[in-house]
């Protein structure tokens, strides 16, 4: 899926996997280089499957942009708050890349995993005139 759709669609596609309603708002004019599309791939898969199984949540929201150089996603549910941020895999994908993770959970929620990795974009694709 995410070799043939991009980041972009594999996203879509993993939130619609969820027993969540998830509000997905991506802007991405261009995909990332391949390693990098797999790890915020599988942070967003992640945490929305933590999201379902533990914070009793009703509804859950991906963004994700890329901004000076930097690709942001963020997965946040409305659910009861108190997300172990240690508890988690995608810290230890995201450092092979500088990349960052925070985990906004306070008691109560909502919980908001933010992740940034530093990285270019591959040119959009232009038709030959």
């Amino acid at each position: 899926m995410l070799a043939d759709r991009g980041l972009a669609g594999a996203v879509e596609a993993a939130a619609l996997h969820v027993p969540l309603t998830v509000d997905v708002d991506i802007d991405l004019p261009a995909r990332p280089e391949a390693p990098v599309e797999s790890a915020a791939y599988f942070a967003a898969a992640e945490a929305l499957t933590n999201a379902a199984k533990h914070s009793d949540a009703h509804r859950a929201w991906v963004r994700l942009r890329h901004s000076g150089g930097v690709l942001r996603l963020v997965v946040g549910d409305d659910g009861r708050g108190g997300a172990d941020p240690c508890g988690t895999g995608i810290r230890r994908r995201l450092s092979a890349f500088d990349g960052t993770l925070e985990v906004r959970s306070p008691a109560g929620g909502p919980t908001e995993f933010i992740v940034e990795i530093p990285c270019a974009l591959s040119s959009q694709k232009i038709s030959p005139s």
